[in-house]
């Protein structure tokens, strides 16, 4: 026979999903610092998983000229993306889901200084439209920014000119 549960007992097993148990505490983890669901977790995932099948199948080829400029092709369209700091096959083989969580937009304007707070605040902005890459206004938070585009992000000029007044930083001669 079994006891009855008391009460702390089931307000504990209330907060508990037994249908839906997830145990992978480093998936989790990625999610929650980056701000990223399940689909877009298993979305990179898979990313990862074909480039590194790709590298290794590169790398098996016998060395000859076709093989360089495979290798060439793949490390230059990982460098461009801003995934590795190195133009190296090798690099592949350590590729995570972390590297491409770094590259969204939100992650970026926080790791480059552009906005002092929590990644979701980043995001949010992102979301509401604050947010532009040179002359184009993003509204995705999964977009990736690649190494052409570091230089041209941006605030939009309302929210610039609502965190200038906030700051006591507004130019009146402008308006």
């Amino acid at each position: 026979m079994v006891r009855k549960l008391k009460f702390h007992e089931k307000k504990l097993l209330k907060k508990v999903d037994f249908i839906n148990w997830d145990n992978n505490l480093k998936e989790i983890t990625v999610m929650k610092k980056y701000q990223i669901d399940r689909s877009e977790y298993t979305r990179y995932n898979k990313l990862v998983r074909q480039i590194k099948q790709l590298s290794e199948r590169i790398s098996a080829l016998p060395t000859d000229s076709f093989r360089n400029e495979m290798s060439a092709l793949l490390t230059d369209k990982l460098y461009a993306m801003g995934i590795y700091k190195t133009k190296r096959l090798k690099k592949c083989q350590s590729l995570n889901v972390k590297s491409f969580c770094r590259r969204r937009i939100g992650v970026f304007m926080v790791k480059s200084g552009m906005f002092n707070g929590p990644v979701e605040t980043a995001v949010k902005y992102v979301k509401h439209g604050h947010v532009r890459i040179g002359p184009n206004v993003v509204r995705d938070p999964a977009f990736l920014v690649t190494r052409n585009q570091e230089d041209f992000i941006t605030w939009t000029d309302t929210f610039k000119q609502k965190i200038d007044t906030y700051n006591d930083e507004r130019d009146d001669y402008v308006d």
